[in-house]
């Protein structure tokens, strides 16, 4: 892996624990079970998974996973039940026959042309089964997210490579609520995120004004 990825990914790798955080609270509201027993046989869809570590621990609580990426930087070899593709996410759901219990959508809105992000959710519509949840964590569009993900994030702390976002891509809540409406979604919860540079990790917050995670209802 180049140092320009390790780089990238670093931040996503510390997210993980507060995306595994936010989706149990969100689970055991929604489907009154726990995360553990939640994924056991689940059909998961990850798009934009990165190095797929993430993905592979759901694939370990026993989900059949399937996680799409632009660029190789796969730290997984496929196997049954666990496969990680290569290949634009448009390309790939175009040929996709598979129905989902579960989306992942974390940290890949805020790459996306407006035009992509219609057309990701109007397919997804056509793949989430009956009861699915799609889970998301994007960038909120306004200047103060813009200030700490591009200014602070990228040129000062250098947490991120720079260009790494556009924030004339960013999303905000009521955006995406705008986005999923006409594809007969409905957002059920907005949680924001906080970091803490010191330590290096995330946690859930009241806040959300730079990150936040949604979870997307049928």
């Amino acid at each position: 892996m180049r140092d320009i990825n390790k780089k990238y990914y670093e931040p996503l790798e510390q997210m993980m624990a507060s995306r595994h955080q936010y989706m149990a609270k969100i689970i055991k509201k929604i489907y009154r079970d726990t995360i553990y027993k939640f994924f056991q046989g689940r059909q998961i869809l990850d798009l934009g998974c990165g190095t797929g570590e993430f993905i592979h621990n759901y694939y370990e609580l026993g989900s059949i996973c399937t996680g799409v990426d632009i660029q190789n930087n796969f730290k997984f070899n496929n196997k049954k039940n666990f496969e990680l593709i290569e290949e634009n996410i448009f390309n790939f759901l175009k040929k996709n026959k598979k129905i989902y219990d579960v989306v992942f959508l974390f940290e890949f809105l805020e790459h996306l042309k407006n035009n992509e992000k219609k057309l990701l959710f109007k397919n997804l519509s056509k793949i989430l089964n009956t009861n699915g949840i799609i889970f998301v964590s994007t960038l909120n569009n306004n200047y103060i997210s813009k200030f700490f993900s591009i200014n602070v994030a990228e040129n000062l702390l250098k947490l991120l490579p720079k260009k790494t976002h556009d924030h004339k891509l960013f999303l905000s809540p009521n955006g995406l609520q705008e986005l999923i409406n006409k594809n007969g979604y409905k957002i059920y919860d907005i949680t924001g995120i906080s970091y803490n540079p010191l330590i290096k990790t995330f946690r859930l917050s009241r806040n959300n004004l730079i990150n936040y995670y949604a979870s997307i209802k049928n």
